[in-house]
């Protein structure tokens, strides 16, 4: 479907078998069934109908998700794929169809609704347009949107944000890099408050520790973080907010071709340099530390990082339409939308 797509960046094949594997935690609370379209000794088309129990326990409501759809540009074969994943979903009693979700809303979610013609950043999908209709067509009312922004880089940064960053530094808060050589020990206070500052975001689902390490490439954290981009707030010597952004790794992981084998890391290690743009991925402050401008000193921070680089953009997201402090503490950088992604939703009940 995307081998003449200039913009689409292939996923990781082993990560994504990875996901589907017994032992991945995530699936000794959720289960699904895969469903494959095919025509003519083709195959043109795909869809995982899902159901994560510890989530629909949270919210005491019965949703299942759709998830890894692909189709090519049909709306007969699409129509069949949504309509097996929701009478599967409807024969497990669940009320609401929810979608595209790919198990877990930090995998992948969202069709693409803007930005066909930018190549997705590095923890971003890239879908087709079309898909957008198909949805429309079946159905589907949209539930949520999620929002990227850009930063032109080669512009100052404004003084306002450089203002309020300052004025939060010199109220005692205290900015560190990430130490690669003690991993386990940042670990060990970084994941419960991930989990605490991310407990109140939509679509958010309480797990354990172990498969917190599953996502976002925790595991291999020690090997890859790029310790001058991820910040840490503390007070008094006590973490009490993080920001975690990178180079854009899209950059050079599109060559890859979702391999990742000998040549692969090779070429990762001689290309890298030449990344000139950097991903704001998310933020985490501690309930009580959330009016002290902590979001805007960290950053202040890793946008000068990446200005001193040469970096000329950085882009950041996705953030949520809805969360209304996060688009407030953004929009301090000069930021300007970039992309969205739509969540769609259908009501299986009457």
């Amino acid at each position: 479907m995307y081998k003449n797509n200039p913009y689409w960046v292939a996923p990781f094949w082993s990560e994504l078998n990875g996901f589907f594997k017994k032992n991945n935690p995530f699936w000794s609370h959720a289960k699904c069934a895969l469903f494959i379209a095919k025509k003519q000794d083709k195959y043109i088309g795909r869809i995982a109908a899902i159901i994560d129990d510890a989530y629909n326990k949270t919210t005491t409501e019965k949703i299942g998700y759709f998830g890894f759809f692909e189709c090519i540009e049909d709306y007969d074969s699409a129509q069949q794929l949504l309509q097996a994943a929701e009478e599967w979903l409807r024969s497990n009693k669940m009320n609401i169809m929810r979608g595209p979700i790919d198990g877990r809303i930090d995998v992948g979610c969202g069709f693409l609704s803007q930005g066909f013609d930018l190549p997705p950043s590095v923890l971003s999908t890239y879908t087709p347009a079309y898909y957008l209709t198909f949805a429309e067509q079946y159905g589907l009312k949209k539930i949520r949107e999620f929002i990227h922004y850009t930063i032109d880089l080669t512009k100052p940064l404004p003084p306002l944000l450089e203002e309020k960053a300052q004025h939060c530094r010199s109220s005692g808060i205290r900015l560190r890099c990430f130490k690669r050589l003690h991993t386990r020990s940042e670990l060990h206070w970084w994941i419960p408050l991930f989990l605490e500052t991310f407990s109140e975001h939509w679509g958010f689902v309480p797990v354990s520790p172990a498969e917190v390490q599953t996502r976002f490439g925790v595991q291999q954290l020690r090997w890859f973080v790029d310790t001058k981009l991820f910040l840490i707030a503390e007070v008094n010597g006590t973490p009490v907010a993080y920001l975690w952004s990178t180079p854009d790794y899209n950059q050079v992981f599109h060559k890859m071709q979702g391999r990742l084998g000998p040549w692969e890391a090779l070429l990762f290690l001689l290309k890298q340099r030449t990344i000139n743009t950097g991903k704001l991925h998310f933020i985490g402050i501690r309930k009580e530390y959330r009016h002290h401008n902590i979001g805007t000193l960290l950053n202040y921070q890793a946008l000068l990082e990446m200005k001193n680089r040469g970096y000329i953009r950085a882009e950041v997201g996705w953030i949520d339409e809805q969360n209304t402090i996060a688009h407030s503490t953004i929009t301090l950088t000069g930021a300007t939308v970039y992309k969205k992604h739509r969540v769609f939703e259908k009501q299986l009940t009457d």
